[in-house]
């Protein structure tokens, strides 16, 4: 009897693991990606005492995809390394390891509204303030719990994301956090709508980053007092001197309780007609820098597409961030300008030769202005070349001296032109899942610009990159239908 029982349940169960099966899909996909370089002015210029030298990086990535009518989940694995940086034969793998890249559950409570929670990529809109940065081996994720919501019948989409960090493992009570690019809470708003049968998209985002402030040292010296005995060759005390002796003591203080938050606000709007499309946007930011100071700042662009000819197509546009005017030296004490582009990828939109990365992230930097010019011609579906242009230049004709000399003034003035960058790439597809890029950058700077770089005016070298990369992204295993 026992045995007919426990026949029936695993029948039962194997039946239902089957209609579970049968309603769920399943995906097992991989990425395999390696690029050669050459780095001659890539990210930094160069002068005589530095030398041009070519890599080859790596990523690889296991992305497990599993989802119900109720339930989506996405696991994914991948190592990123640099050729060569472990011993060819060694049994300790000791500079790069697996990590978790993505491990993220969502739950549709209706058609409507679901929450996703777990380490995710964020990408909105054209990825300038949050993006996946993907040039990046490592790319980038954040741990975060977000509500979305969506009415398809209108073209109606809303997020709402929220994160705390902390440090692991987790203790009783309050921690310091003083991490320097991580925000200890992050929360933000995305709305989308679009008009006209998705001819025109407007878009919202509103974020608020809140930071630690930094740890502070201090040095205390104090002296004390030996006294040393003189004695002659017989071994007598014939008199005494004393000694000083100085005892440096350095302090570090945490604030754990004390965070600061910044507010970034603004919109996006988009309209594509037959060839043409127009790109408008405008960001405030506002709220405390994490040392206390204010900050306001602000950015705006605009950008203008048109399809000449069906595979030639050619964009202008124009970047403005604010930036620090370090001439007011009374506004900089008490007020940043600098204008950050929160977490979103450089790459794409400030040169390909990243010398910009870093500074459109700083509230504390110069801002940036950039007029550029793309030209695009898609010769069939499987290749592609693209032409990109840029000028460069600093909205405050001023930088900011690093620990000036007693009488000099902490900033000097400069030209604004930073220079000028052309960026060329070739892209080919010939097969699924595959393709092949191909790209060569040029950077051609001014004084500010090498000023800025901290070389000597007219010891920068000709600034270039030149890469090879290939990528290819397997479906191993699915069980939709073909």
């Amino acid at each position: 009897m026992k045995s007919v029982l426990l026949k029936n349940i695993l029948s039962l169960l194997f039946l239902l693991f089957i209609s579970v099966t049968l309603k769920a899909q399943f995906d097992i996909s991989g990425e395999f990606r390696m690029r050669g370089e050459l780095r001659d002015g890539y990210q930094a210029l160069r002068d005589s005492s530095r030398v041009p030298y070519t890599d080859i990086l790596g990523r690889a990535r296991l992305v497990f995809d599993y989802k119900t009518d109720k339930i989506t989940t996405r696991f994914s694995l991948y190592d990123a390394w640099v050729f060569g940086q472990n011993n060819y034969s060694s049994d300790t793998i000791s500079k790069n390891t697996v990590n978790v890249y993505e491990a993220w559950l969502k739950y549709a409570f209706t058609e409507r509204f679901s929450v996703k929670a777990g380490r995710m990529e964020l990408v909105y809109d054209d990825e300038r303030f949050l993006g996946m940065s993907n040039w990046s081996m490592w790319g980038a994720t954040h741990d975060v719990a977000v509500a979305q919501w969506e009415v398809p019948g209108v073209s109606y989409r809303g997020d709402f994301g929220f994160a705390i960090n902390n440090i692991a493992p987790a203790s009783s009570y309050l921690n310091s956090y003083p991490v320097k690019n991580n925000y200890k809470y992050m929360m933000y708003l995305y709305e989308q709508k679009k008009f006209f049968n998705n001819k025109l998209t407007v878009s919202l985002l509103a974020l608020v980053d809140c930071f630690q402030k930094p740890s502070s040292s201090s040095t205390t010296s104090k002296t004390t007092y030996d006294t040393l005995f003189i004695r002659n060759d017989n071994d007598s005390i014939i008199g005494t001197t004393i000694l000083p002796k100085v005892t440096s003591t350095t302090t570090t203080k945490d604030y754990p309780g004390t965070q600061y938050a910044r507010a970034t606000v603004g919109a996006n709007i988009n309209y594509n007609l037959k060839k043409w499309t127009f790109f408008l946007s405008g960001y405030y930011q506002g709220g405390h820098y994490k040392d206390s100071r204010k900050i306001d700042a602000n950015f705006y662009t605009a950008a203008v597409s048109y399809q000449i000819v069906k595979p030639f197509r050619l964009l202008i546009g124009y970047d403005h961030m604010s930036g620090n005017d370090f001439s007011d030296t009374a506004a900089w004490r008490t007020t940043v300008k600098g204008f950050s582009t929160l977490y979103g990828t450089a790459h794409r939109m400030y040169g390909y030769m990243d010398l910009f990365n870093t500074l459109v992230k700083d509230n504390l930097s110069t801002g940036l202005n950039d007029l550029y010019a793309k030209a695009t011609i898609t010769l069939n579906d499987k290749m592609t070349i693209e032409a990109n242009w840029r000028w460069f230049s600093l909205p405050k004709g001023f930088l900011l001296v690093e620990k000036p000399a007693k009488g000099q003034l902490p900033y000097t003035a400069v030209s604004k032109s930073l220079g000028h960058e052309i960026d060329l790439t070739y892209l080919w597809k010939p097969v699924q899942n595959f393709e092949l890029m191909a790209g060569y950058s040029f950077f051609l700077p001014t004084k500010t610009m090498e000023l800025q770089q901290k070389l000597k005016e007219g010891t920068s070298k000709w600034a270039q990159y030149a890469y090879v990369m290939v990528t290819y992204k397997p479906n191993f295993f699915s069980t939709g239908k073909k």
